[in-house]
């Protein structure tokens, strides 16, 4: 596997005691317990929608700059596994773009590979994309990137013979990597109206004779394919537009270790 990133140094054993902290009342700072003492900690994705709250088990990393408020900020945390050891996920919702800027420069996908030109930030018309890539053949490609936490069970794969399933036995079926997730208040507007624009955008670049894809960075390597998270039909309903109209969309699935290092792992399925 391809080393994609790697930290310098990663403190383990942390454990979240709560966020908002007691002294800090943002949702982006928290008190943890680390070495044995408690500090505040910066938590970049807030609770990673529930996967980051009290008694959560994490890696951080730590800087000494006086000017900040917390001393450590978490990088990766734990998540329960079906094969029954543990799986590590990032905490940082644009450390997608880090890893795909990776992939590109290592020439992990053949259709990007020696490419002429890469931008990142990217503007197009009234959008902004993560990427813009002029490949050999001289044809230009926009890119948006998106990072993927989340997984679900999808009730196709149990056996029929299964109605309600053990959750120790749930390493036997297959596991979903999903997209979009988030706190809304009223669940008949999607979750995210930018990631619906990206989705428009990128069909309005594939009218106009450019390239244009999306691309799933599914952060933990525990997961079988991709599918569009069932909270969100406004969204589920835009990518099979963006596809059926030529958007070309791919999920990766990266390995993260506890030495604070991410490898590519390989292209999973994407299921609509």
């Amino acid at each position: 596997m391809a080393l994609l990133y790697s930290y310098e140094r990663l403190y383990s054993n942390g454990k979240l005691v709560k966020r908002p902290s007691k002294s800090i009342k943002s949702p982006y700072i928290a008190d943890i317990i680390i070495d044995e003492q408690e500090e505040l900690a910066h938590c970049p994705s807030l609770g990673i929608s529930g996967l980051l709250n009290d008694e959560a088990k994490f890696l951080c990393s730590k800087n000494e700059n006086s000017t900040r408020k917390s001393k450590y900020t978490v990088e990766l945390t734990y998540l329960p596994s079906t094969l029954n050891t543990t799986v590590l996920t990032n905490t940082n919702p644009q450390f997608g773009n880090k890893l795909f800027a990776s992939i590109i420069k290592n020439n992990i996908i053949d259709e990007y590979k020696n490419p002429l030109v890469v931008k990142s930030e990217k503007k197009y018309k009234d959008s902004r994309f993560d990427f813009y890539i002029k490949k050999q053949d001289n044809k230009e490609e926009y890119i948006e990137v998106k990072s993927v936490v989340l997984c679900n069970f999808d009730k196709k794969e149990y056996p029929k013979s299964v109605k309600n399933p053990e959750i120790q036995r749930l390493d036997i079926y297959k596991k979903g990597a999903i997209f979009p997730d988030g706190f809304r208040k009223n669940k008949n507007v999607p979750i995210s109206e930018r990631a619906i624009k990206h989705l428009k955008t990128l069909v309005d670049c594939k009218k106009n004779n450019y390239d244009a894809s999306l691309y799933f960075i599914v952060q933990r390597d525990d997961c079988d394919y991709f599918k569009p998270s069932d909270v969100d039909q406004f969204y589920s309903k835009e990518l099979e537009t963006a596809i059926q109209n030529g958007v070309n969309v791919k999920a990766i699935s990266v390995k993260w270790t506890v030495q604070g290092e991410c490898y590519f792992n390989k292209i999973i399925p994407v299921i609509i």
